[in-house]
């Protein structure tokens, strides 16, 4: 998720999180080259994750399609990506889908603290400072999220060290909205360049749980040609 396309001030923090990441002072020109993922070096080498399991099959360890994180009853995350044999391959996937979840949970609770969002990043590096700039931006001005946020053309990397991967994909915003929270009035935008955008992020798997978290992200705006068509 990035900051809604209904407020400009959000839309400068987005610019904000995209400089941060990029760690080259690029990233928000719309060309792509926002800089090199730290620790992507070998986990960038990318194969989409087109193995499926049964669309039926539910509650599989790794499985990006169920989750506990619950969000409010107006907004719907629809995650149309294919399920990787790979059990890591989809252990990473999963974890980037709840990373997604907790952006809008932690928005919807006004709180760049957030608990659920704690649980689904690697503390101190940059997946963790975007959503939280995500969220304070929000919060400034007394907005949540409505609609339907739409993720697809997922791409999942090989497996490095045993616990990294880098995971990317399209997101489509046209009909996800900023809506007041005072007086519930929904910020309406037509589609348009800034609707589109390409994520990329490097997993972690953590130790102790096994889960995979958000540890570092980076976004391209205006993904025209990559994600509409």
């Amino acid at each position: 998720m990035r900051p809604t396309r209904s407020a400009v001030p959000l839309a400068a923090v987005a610019a904000a999180a995209a400089l941060f990441v990029s760690g080259c002072g690029g990233g928000d020109d719309g060309d792509g080259k926002s800089g090199k993922i730290d620790g992507a070096e070998d986990a960038g080498k990318k194969s989409p994750s087109a193995e499926s399991s049964s669309p039926g099959e539910k509650d599989v360890a790794g499985d990006f399609r169920t989750s506990d994180i619950e969000l409010p009853d107006d907004v719907k995350l629809v995650f149309d990506w294919n399920q990787p044999s790979d059990p890591d391959k989809a252990a990473a996937l999963d974890g980037a889908a709840d990373y997604m979840r907790a952006q809008v949970h932690a928005v919807a609770e006004q709180d760049p603290k957030d608990p659920v969002l704690a649980k689904t990043t690697v503390p101190l590096e940059s997946a963790q400072e975007y959503a939280a700039l995500l969220v304070k931006a929000h919060v400034k001005d007394e907005v949540t999220v409505t609609g339907q946020d739409r993720y697809y053309r997922e791409e999942v990397g090989d497996v490095v060290d045993e616990n990294l991967a880098e995971v990317s994909f399209c997101v489509d915003q046209s009909d996800f909205f900023a809506k007041k929270i005072k007086n519930g009035k929904v910020l309406r935008t037509e589609e348009n360049a800034s609707s589109y955008m390409r994520f990329t992020m490097v997993m972690e798997k953590e130790k102790e749980s096994e889960l995979w978290k958000a540890r570092t992200f980076q976004y391209k705006p205006k993904a025209v040609k990559q994600c509409k068509g």
